[in-house]
């Protein structure tokens, strides 16, 4: 099945898209090879340190991806793609060098975890705005984004594998060895990423100009940001669909949130079993993910609306359940893949609703609020996790995280459904 899912979209891709998806797949694998397990993995096993500790580790990476994200926009709007990617590149081989090199306290892994962040939310724009740079053909465009998000899928299965081994082989902190050898085949493979001039951010020439003046840039790059905030802001929550995707998500994501800083210790308390397993099973996660995409090409029309999504939200919650409800880590496994599909289910939903609704002029901007109600909902429940675990223990705390998860998207099926009803006429 991988290897059909891996053939489908490439005969429609140009070479340049195809070198894109490489250099995204590269990339984002060695990510996702040292994000778990390098950071939370070397302060839970290593380091010994205390939920408070990965807790704080968790919310320095998301606040710094935002932060990166912002900034690798900007880097890109100023020197285009080629310039972006090669920062990119350099940041990455900078942080996990630094790492590497001073990553054997606790504090020096927590800032490790931020300068990992903000490389990896600098990196984003490889995904989610290289494709404009080869075309504007609104099909060529679908299936660069397609090819790029099936393959990052499969990133999250091959890289936390991967990781499971070399932790495994020898330690939690070489993981980022990985993640350099994969950023400098990165590097290898973008040398001959050509973007088409005339769609190059800052390029000096009458094309270019006229390109920035159809996209809303202004001169004033201060200035441009804050219409620019202002106005997907108004958008998002004067748009019926969107507002209620916005708060859908984040009643869920806030509830999922208190999972990442608990993880680690639920494999080593409850499960009982080593490092290792982080890896292993984020890559089962990475497996239902890509099954859950091939589920969502298959849907037809009509089911493409809020309703999907939310019966998709409240699967997430009911693999949740399944995945932390027991001490065994084979239902751990079977729970990660169930969620994994879940997930997988609701992002191209997500997208694809988020795409169909807003402005075609507005449509980056407007994903960009949403990714950031989405960092912020992780975020949030960091302050409160550590206090939950101390006083309830770690499973029953992600049990009850699970159990929002689950409520929420019910709740709202059932209760909402005026809403959605209103929604779908305007």
């Amino acid at each position: 099945m991988l290897a059909s899912l891996f053939s489908k979209p490439q005969p429609s891709l140009s070479v340049q898209a195809k070198r894109l998806v490489a250099m995204r797949f590269l990339i984002y694998t060695g990510f996702q090879t040292s994000y778990f397990i390098g950071v939370i993995g070397t302060l839970t096993y290593a380091d010994d340190a205390s939920v408070v500790a990965t807790s704080l580790a968790v919310l320095f990476m998301n606040v710094f991806v935002i932060l990166g994200s912002f900034a690798g926009g900007a880097a890109l709007d100023a020197w285009g793609p080629r310039r972006h990617f090669f920062l990119s590149i350099v940041g990455t081989l900078a942080t996990g060098a630094a790492i590497l090199v001073f990553g054997s306290a606790t504090g020096i892994v927590l800032l490790g975890a931020v300068l990992l962040g903000f490389v990896m939310g600098f990196a984003q724009p490889i995904a989610t705005s290289y494709p404009a740079y080869l075309t504007d053909d609104p099909v060529e465009l679908k299936d660069i984004n397609s090819a790029i998000t099936m393959f990052s899928n499969v990133s999250i299965i091959i890289g936390p594998t991967l990781g499971g081994f070399v932790a495994a082989a020898a330690s939690s902190r070489a993981v980022f060895v990985l993640m350099m050898l994969f950023t400098v085949l990165a590097f290898v493979v973008g040398w001959g990423f050509r973007p088409q001039t005339s769609h190059v951010a800052g390029h000096a020439d009458a094309d270019s100009a006229e390109e920035g003046e159809r996209a809303g840039r202004s001169s004033n790059p201060s200035t441009s940001s804050r219409v620019t905030f202002a106005t997907s802001i108004k958008t998002v929550f004067t748009n019926s669909v969107l507002a209620l995707l916005f708060c859908i998500i984040f009643l869920s994501n806030f509830g999922y949130g208190a999972f990442d800083p608990l993880e680690s210790f639920f494999y080593r308390d409850v499960l009982h079993v080593g490092v290792e397993w982080m890896g292993w099973l984020s890559s089962a996660s990475g497996v239902g993910a890509v099954l859950g995409a091939v589920v969502a090409l298959r849907l037809p029309p009509h089911l493409v609306n809020l309703k999907t999504l939310l019966v998709a939200l409240m699967s997430v919650g009911l693999g949740s359940l399944l995945y932390v409800g027991t001490p065994y880590v084979g239902v751990a496994l079977v729970g990660q893949i169930a969620l994994g599909v879940a997930w997988g289910v609701v992002n191209p939903l997500h997208n694809t609703i988020v795409q169909t609704t807003a402005p075609l002029e507005q449509l980056g901007r407007v994903n960009s609020v949403m990714g950031f109600g989405n960092m912020f909902a992780g975020v949030a429940p960091l302050a409160i996790a550590p206090w939950l675990a101390a006083t309830f223990g770690v499973q029953q705390t992600l049990i009850g995280a699970g159990m929002v998860v689950t409520a929420v998207p019910a709740a709202l099926l059932l209760f909402g459904r005026r809403h959605f009803d209103r929604a779908a006429r305007q």
